[in-house]
């Protein structure tokens, strides 16, 4: 099942907004990343709470749709083992070798994401999906990226970064 008919709407907008606002985003994290004022953390931890108690991922799954997940080797560990598979098995099937990471999924939309927006291993989902969005983290310049890079793919990403940018204004 694609995204709710709202949430379609929701995602072209997020993603129009983004490549609008591209070069302005972009000086904005550069110097946050610099600057780092007091309070970044947690008031990205308070706008990532306020966005998604509004904001349904199983209405959107837009990041699953989009989003190649990075698999590390401790959640290849594991997932394979719950596929009852070798690790070499499962890379082969569903994973391939990244030079930041060490894995990404081949396929999009991600594998695991079922006709119904969920996650089919949520319970022992990759880490970086777990954490995702990483505004619940102590903020550091890669997570920093990771927001940036997501700021036209997720909703709530996009509403924290609008609300972070009038609370800390470049």
């Amino acid at each position: 099942m694609a995204a709710t008919p709202e949430y379609q709407q929701l995602i072209l907008q997020t993603k129009k907004k983004a490549r609008k606002e591209s070069k302005e985003n972009k000086t904005f994290f550069r110097k946050l990343k610099k600057k780092k004022p007091a309070g970044l953390t947690s008031s990205f931890r308070k706008f990532n709470d306020e966005a998604f108690a509004h904001i349904n991922c199983m209405n959107c799954a837009n990041c699953c749709r989009t989003s190649l997940a990075v698999f590390e080797k401790p959640d290849v560990k594991r997932i394979a083992k719950h596929f009852q598979m070798t690790e070499k098995e499962f890379i082969k099937k569903y994973l391939r070798p990244h030079p930041d990471y060490d894995y990404l999924i081949k396929t999009l939309p991600c594998p695991f994401l079922s006709e119904d927006n969920l996650c089919t291993i949520y319970e022992i989902r990759p880490t970086g999906c777990a954490t995702y969005p990483p505004a619940k983290l102590r903020l550091t310049d890669e997570q920093l990226d990771v927001l940036h890079d997501n700021v036209g793919i997720c909703p709530a990403v996009s509403e924290m970064v609008d609300k972070i940018k009038e609370k800390f204004p470049s």
